[in-house]
């Protein structure tokens, strides 16, 4: 008799079990438009303004220093990709070479961009006091934020994230 009662709980407890999950199990997955990636770049431009801002704040730039600043966040803002020069549409038209050729050409594109990146952030870093470039390489020495998919869970804090 007790076999029967542990029998007819377990398969009570699947069928419940089974029950609750197959809402979940049969909603139709929401991803949207294919390539379509919402709101993650204006995303991405508010955590980079707001990381200017703490980074301004850290800093305490002279005057003097304000240009070489203006001229590196302009700069950091040309590194943001063309959302335009990858439509899928578009590409879909293309042959492989000529895509192979586009994506060379975009390549070359981000590299020139990256190169004057740098060169604004070399102009911007040699105006810097040492306490200043300390404070600015503690903002830039941890991992990245949102690299590859993966979340840092740790609540960004440059103090906390600097290697000692």
């Amino acid at each position: 008799m007790t076999s029967y009662r542990s029998i007819f709980s377990a398969i009570l407890l699947a069928s419940s079990l089974a029950g609750f999950a197959a809402p979940v199990v049969a909603a139709p997955y929401e991803c949207g438009v294919k390539g379509d990636r919402g709101n993650y770049f204006e995303h991405r431009g508010e955590r980079m303004e707001r990381h200017h801002k703490r980074l301004l704040e850290a800093l305490k730039l002279s005057p003097e220093q304000e240009v070489a600043w203006k001229k590196f966040v302009a700069s950091d803002g040309t590194m943001r990709m063309d959302r335009g020069a990858m439509k899928s549409d578009d590409w879909a038209k293309l042959t492989s070479p000529e895509r192979a050729e586009r994506m060379l050409e975009l390549l070359k594109e981000r590299q020139t961009r990256m190169g004057e990146h740098v060169a604004a952030l070399k102009e911007f870093y040699a105006v810097l006091t040492p306490e200043q470039k300390a404070t600015f390489d503690k903002f830039h020495s941890g991992p990245r934020q949102g690299m590859h998919g993966k979340r840092d869970r740790r609540n960004y804090n440059p103090e906390r994230s600097a290697p000692k």
